[in-house]
């Protein structure tokens, strides 16, 4: 059972690597096209690659141990609804994360992005679901941290921070959502119909609003190659693995990790520099992201 354990600790740990790098060529992409014309390309292509998986992965008999008595179904016809609804909220996440990355750094990007899952608490709160006083304290830190981290001087940083916040509520209302439907329906599917609506949903918004070329998704071609592969597919996948076999509260600081390999990698690609307070407030940050997590599996299991 250990080794098991650390295996899907280590997938959980390779998905938030890959999710953690993938600021960098989300924010390269920006020199060579639009925003929604990226995220058309990234989730289209993604959620096609996503399809064989599926194949794969039902073969080996891998996915979707559904607990006793409850009944998974796991046609596409039943995971085409949900993954219409998931699509939409995933399309309204990408596409504000993807723009504030337009006035953003990739690091401070990847810090706000983790904020996500203290919406979720919060969000899940006004839905009726209880949360306990250490979820509240790391809230409390790491909206400090985001304080901290905000440099109000910079106007155009600002908006960018904004719209990447905005873009967290609505990855916090698409897991909530995922929550609910993964546990009756085939995981991978529901990701593979979630990932189409959302790269075609893109594409209409890209249609009506921006002047996208096809040179450009060239010019971007490893930015979208990286994002369909390895933050789409690969990291997908290894996360709906390694969730079913690790220990939460392991899995829940894994996966808050993300937000630190943004922040390294940034620097260490794109020469990003950080002042000392925004490190601060990156450091509050996850201080608060990891109290919470801890408090909410600390809370579960007495």
């Amino acid at each position: 059972m250990k080794g098991q354990q650390a295996k899907a600790e280590l997938l959980l740990l390779f998905a938030a690597f890959f999710w953690g790098l993938a600021f960098v060529p989300q924010k390269v992409a920006m020199e060579y096209m639009p925003p929604l014309a990226f995220n058309a390309w990234r989730f289209l292509l993604g959620g096609l690659i996503l399809i064989p998986l599926v194949y794969w992965l039902s073969s080996r008999r891998e996915v979707a141990t559904p607990e006793a008595g409850t009944q998974i179904k796991s046609r596409w016809r039943d995971s085409f609804a949900g993954g219409v609804i998931l699509g939409f909220w995933l399309f309204l996440g990408a596409a504000l994360q993807q723009w504030g990355l337009v006035y953003t750094s990739a690091g401070r990007a990847g810090f706000i992005s983790g904020m996500e899952m203290l919406l979720v608490s919060l969000i899940g709160l006004s839905l009726g679901i209880a949360t306990n006083r250490w979820t509240w304290a790391g809230i409390g830190v790491a909206l400090a941290g985001l304080y901290v981290l905000g440099d109000f001087s910079q106007e155009s940083q600002m908006i960018g921070d904004l719209l990447v916040f905005a873009g967290a509520f609505a990855f916090a209302i698409q897991v909530l959502t995922a929550d609910r439907l993964v546990k009756r329906r085939h995981a991978l599917r529901l990701a593979a119909v979630q990932f189409i609506f959302c790269g075609l949903f893109s594409t209409l918004a890209s249609l009506l609003v921006e002047d996208a070329s096809l040179q450009g998704a060239v010019d971007a071609a490893w930015p979208i190659a990286y994002m369909m592969i390895f933050s789409t597919a690969v990291a997908f996948t290894f996360q709906l693995l390694g969730l079913r076999h690790a220990a939460t509260s392991h899995a829940t600081v894994i996966m808050s990790l993300e937000s630190v390999f943004a922040l390294l990698a940034g620097w260490m690609i794109l020469g990003e520099v950080f002042s000392g307070h925004e490190l601060l407030g990156c450091g509050l940050m996850l201080a608060g992201m990891l109290l919470s997590r801890y408090g909410t599996h600390a809370g579960s299991h007495h």
